[in-house]
């Protein structure tokens, strides 16, 4: 599935395309994260407090619909799409097909891109209610699913031949060099 100019001595997938993938599509993500804070910094500074008088539900509902939902599609829709690569996996060379190597459908790219979004989501929901100074018995196993969720994610992205990490292995995907 890797040729043999993308392996590492080791024989492990090379790193570095990987790399610059989530670099440029951090990037992007940035840009929608940078656009909504230019948009509610100053609401919130002129005392509009948006998320003010919601209950956990609903902020934990907005709080997704302005930022992991958005992210989402946009990881869906490059990685689903004709091309099977975000921006920055097409500036990489990279794109996601099954562990055979074929396309994957689009469900398949969902659970991907759910499983890599979760810890994130996790995040956010755990800062809603330590922010709030609410419900801090479900924040902290939020906060720790979160960076355990990205733990393992990272250690399995270093130590696994193929450089799968948990949202591929539990999609059945891999990231390859474009045909």
């Amino acid at each position: 599935m890797v040729n043999e100019l993308e392996k590492t001595r080791t024989g492990r997938a090379a790193l570095r395309p990987r790399l610059v993938a989530a670099g440029w599509d951090y990037l992007a993500i940035a840009g929608w994260l940078t656009l909504l804070a230019v948009v509610f910094v100053p609401l919130r500074l002129a005392g509009a407090g948006v998320f003010d008088g919601l209950g956990l539900v609903a902020t934990d509902l907005l709080i997704t619909a302005l930022s992991a939902l958005p992210v989402g599609v946009y990881l869906v829709a490059g990685e689903a799409g004709r091309r099977r690569a975000t921006w920055g996996k097409r500036r990489a060379g990279l794109v996601v097909a099954t562990v055979a190597g074929e396309r994957p459908g689009t469900a398949r790219i969902v659970v991907r891109n759910v499983v890599k979004l979760l810890p994130w989501q996790c995040g956010h929901m755990a800062v809603s209610r330590l922010v709030r100074g609410q419900e801090t018995a479900f924040a902290m196993p939020l906060l720790v699913a979160a960076y355990v969720l990205a733990g393992v994610s990272i250690v399995l992205l270093l130590a696994r031949r193929d450089r799968a990490p948990l949202h591929d292995l539990m999609a059945g995907t891999r990231v390859v060099p474009s045909p």
